[in-house]
């Protein structure tokens, strides 16, 4: 890694890694190193970070982040080379007051991405406004794959169960309730389609579908809801969130479809 890459300015960081610029010496380019020190990470979030280089590595689409290596340190550190994006997270976006037809736009781009996913079997599962990252052309990159599974069993869920509060699989705000209540069997893209929903909802309302800091806290409200505002857009989001999988669209490309029409 040190001859080829060299490490500059942190430009983010989480549970899953610290996130900085570097140059890639061989190919004269800028890139994005994600790495996590094996100190203090356990096996299981090795195996997930090694997950979340390994999914959209397989996955080529325009709004899938492109990874390029996946290697390990001297020290024994994991790290994974990315695609540099200079941009904000729809997080940022929403929150510096982007309209609200932009962002369905953006919207529209991450259904395509997760749309491609979804017909190769793969669910992302963690899909909220800061996994969402707009580029300085309007180009919108789906990030942080590290919960993701395959419906084929070619990404092994077996190193990602259902665990204690504070390591539950995905996002409290956004996640769908087959997911909370950790019934691996029942989740498919209809799972993804529900946080896509929550996102929607956030838009219209201001504020996620739910508030909680525990899985204890969020497992009796995931049937109740406030109603978003009537109209097209927010019956969509109304289907989105459905307690019945069944009644969702049952795919990020079919909802696309769907949203473009709800506008």
């Amino acid at each position: 890694m040190r001859d080829r890459y060299e490490m500059h300015e942190e430009i983010g960081r989480g549970a899953g890694g610290v996130i900085h610029r570097a140059t890639d010496h061989d190919l004269r380019r800028q890139v994005a190193i994600k790495r996590l020190y094996r100190d203090g990470s356990s096996r299981l979030q090795r195996l997930r970070f090694v997950t979340e280089a390994q999914v959209p590595a397989q996955l080529s689409h325009p709004n899938i982040i492109p990874v390029h290596d996946l290697g390990k340190t001297q020290a024994g550190d994991l790290f994974y080379v990315m695609k540099l994006v200079q941009g904000h997270t729809l997080k940022e976006r929403i929150a510096q007051g982007a309209r609200r037809g932009q962002v369905l736009d953006w919207l529209e781009q991450v259904c395509r991405g997760l749309g491609f996913a979804h017909h190769q079997g793969v669910l992302h599962r963690d899909v909220k406004p800061s996994n969402l990252m707009i580029g300085a052309f309007g180009e919108v990159l789906i990030l942080d794959w590290g919960l993701a599974r395959s419906q084929q069993g070619t990404i092994r869920d077996e190193v990602a169960p259902m665990t204690l509060d504070g390591d539950v699989l995905g996002s409290l705000g956004y996640m769908a309730p087959e997911q909370a209540r950790g019934e691996a069997g029942a989740q498919g893209p209809w799972t993804d389609v529900h946080a896509l929903g929550g996102i929607l909802y956030e838009l219209l309302m201001g504020t996620p579908p739910r508030h909680a800091t525990t899985l204890a806290q969020l497992l009796p409200l995931l049937d109740t809801l406030p109603l978003p505002p009537p109209g097209p857009l927010g019956a969509l989001t109304l289907r989105c969130l459905s307690p019945n999988p069944g009644a969702r669209p049952q795919n990020a490309q079919e909802l696309g479809e769907l949203l473009e029409l709800s506008r």
